[in-house]
């Protein structure tokens, strides 16, 4: 009788544990922003999504015809399980051989990153940088060794980056991973949007993901919450049997 009560104490915390798991793996909980959905992004914009946080946004660079501004769109979210965040956003370019450029900074541990491209023969190249990212001097646009805070001091080198992609629109294999890298707190995102030659170009939407390389711990507090619950239950069955 002691074995069987055993075997069904264990099968009923299992049936919790698989309960819970389930639970944990079907809601994507949304980012907050400090501003309104849908509008552009600016150098005071904060974007949370659990344990990752974007700031210092900036949209320099813009070139034939660009608007040079990037919104943030609605649909923007994390996995509370594996921490993985999801960002939409939309460069708003609409005609041919349009260009903008977009930094940001990304706090809270990166281990890898991703790309996926909608619109119409555009691209994006992106790369993740250890140091912050100039626009000018020997080492615009490029990772560098952090030597100096002048873009023009001799002192800067190129180095490579953590982690870079190159997504193009209608690819058919989305999204486009890069290697994965060690993980560094804060991590220095750049990327060249660009439309193509053609007369049709366009793009009005990207997705941007980002691989934290702390996972969250809500799905192990998940299946503790309910393997204590699982045996209070049990213990009260067997208390009113008793």
């Amino acid at each position: 009788m002691k074995k069987c009560s055993l075997m069904q104490s264990s099968l009923l915390l299992l049936c919790f544990s698989v309960l819970s798991l389930g639970v944990a793996r079907a809601s994507p909980l949304p980012c907050t922003l400090n501003q309104a959905i849908d509008t552009p992004v600016i150098a005071t914009t904060i974007i949370t999504c659990g344990s990752l946080i974007f700031s210092n946004f900036d949209v320099p660079n813009a070139t034939g015809g660009a608007p040079g501004f990037i919104d943030v769109l609605n649909g923007s979210n994390y996995d509370s399980v594996t921490g993985a965040v999801y960002l939409d956003f939309n460069p708003n370019l609409s005609g041919a051989n349009e260009d903008t450029q977009f930094l940001f900074e990304v706090t809270g541990g990166l281990s890898q990153i991703d790309m996926s491209v909608g619109g119409s023969d555009a691209t994006i190249t992106e790369r993740a940088c250890a140091n912050p990212i100039f626009i000018t001097g020997g080492t615009a646009a490029l990772c560098n060794n952090g030597a100096s805070t002048d873009p023009d001091s001799p002192l800067l080198q190129t180095i490579a980056p953590l982690g870079q992609v190159t997504a193009f629109s209608g690819e058919g294999a989305q999204p486009i991973f890069s290697s994965p890298f060690g993980s560094t707190s804060p991590v220095y995102i750049f990327k060249d949007i660009e439309s193509g030659s053609a007369p049709d170009s366009q793009l009005s939407e990207f997705t941007q993901s980002f691989e934290p390389s702390s996972v969250p711990e809500p799905l192990s507090m998940l299946l503790l919450g309910s393997g204590l619950l699982g045996l209070g239950l049990l213990r009260r069955r067997r208390s009113r049997t008793n």
